[in-house]
């Protein structure tokens, strides 16, 4: 059951000495106050009650009516009960009768002469309606808290897509490049039945793997003769250049891993990430893939390779450069694509 602060507002002796201990004893702290005006006086000393009592026998109770609309303002989800008299004019359960000066109803009535367990009761069940407001008002902020940072997410993502995009539009040898990656790299990760988490992850980083190329040359990317070890280590150090634009967006960081190693061969790997890890076998795939892609498209040198050219790379290399569960797992989805599509 939920502890909270009962205030009673009576200046009735014998009402305070009945009610006080009841309450009490149910682990409720109870604070007593002869009229409106010293309730007015609690309330600006930082104490606000989770249940109200108005004593309607009380004269105390009936001045300064202005505690209730306070009392209102101050806790919406506060309990207002009434202490009724027996034989006093009251509408029930509903509300005071239509000539009270109150501006807000009871949530319950405490009939006098007090039945205690009664007076438990209705404490208790007030206490309980404010506990599940209180956790529904927890669950939609926490949903609204949710939705705000996946759109935080979205538009971060969004943005650095966009400049992926970009460099995409630049260099026609680009074009697609990174969209098929990213799809079929899903494909192969499903395939070794990755779960759908990092499935989401891998498709994000293949989005973004190229995105470090924005800062390389055109001319350099579009060489027609064979590239200088200079050059090549020029080109591929886009890794790190993507890896640090996606590192300043925290929705993005476990890209960066994937990211900065998709050239580093699979007998390296283990010193840049941890076998344990999900993002070893992820960037395995992107490796796989990428290469893949690359060979299987124009380029500024040369253009698209035949399978008996590409295929001997991709298993000839697998376990040293390529990993090996992820060669096997890109060719049982290429081959069900190539049957689907004859």
């Amino acid at each position: 059951m939920f502890h909270g602060r009962v205030l009673v507002v009576s200046d009735r002796t014998d009402v305070i000495a009945e009610l006080d201990p009841t309450i009490r004893a149910e682990g409720h702290l109870v604070l007593t106050v002869p009229d409106g005006e010293e309730a007015l006086s609690v309330f600006e000393e930082g104490i606000i009650p989770d249940v109200l009592i108005t004593d309607l026998g009380s004269e105390g109770s009936l001045e300064g009516i202005s505690y209730l609309r306070r009392f209102r303002q101050l806790n919406q989800f506060g309990r207002h009960m009434a202490v009724v008299d027996e034989g006093a004019p009251f509408t029930g359960g509903t509300g005071l009768s239509s000539g009270s000066p109150f501006g807000t109803e009871p949530f319950g009535v405490l009939p006098r002469p007090f039945d205690p367990e009664r007076v438990r009761g209705e404490v208790a069940e007030a206490m309980d309606g404010i506990r599940r407001d209180l956790q529904s008002l927890r669950g939609e902020m926490l949903r609204e808290t949710a939705r705000l940072q996946q759109a935080i997410r979205d538009a971060q993502l969004e943005m650095v897509t966009a400049l992926a995009m970009t460099m995409e539009a630049k260099d026609p040898y680009m074009r697609g490049h990174c969209s098929r990656v990213a799809e079929l790299a899903r494909q192969v990760a499903l395939e070794l039945g990755v779960d759908d988490v990092e499935v989401d992850l891998l498709h994000t980083a293949a989005m973004l793997h190229e995105l470090g190329k924005i800062g390389v040359s055109l001319d350099l990317l579009h060489k027609t003769t064979p590239l200088t070890p200079m050059e090549l280590h020029q080109i591929r150090s886009h890794t790190q250049t993507g890896a640090q634009i996606v590192g300043a967006v925290p929705s993005l960081r476990r890209t960066v891993p994937l990211i900065e190693n998709q050239y580093t061969d699979y007998a390296e790997l283990p010193d840049r990430i941890s076998p344990e890890k999900p993002e070893f076998l992820l960037a395995g795939i992107l490796r796989v893939v990428d290469t893949y892609d690359a060979m299987t498209s124009n380029r500024s040198y040369r253009g698209d390779l035949p399978r008996d050219l590409w295929e001997p790379v991709l298993r000839g290399e697998a376990g040293s450069k390529f990993h090996p569960d992820a060669v096997l797992a890109f060719f049982r989805v290429v081959d069900r694509l190539a049957a689907r599509a004859a």
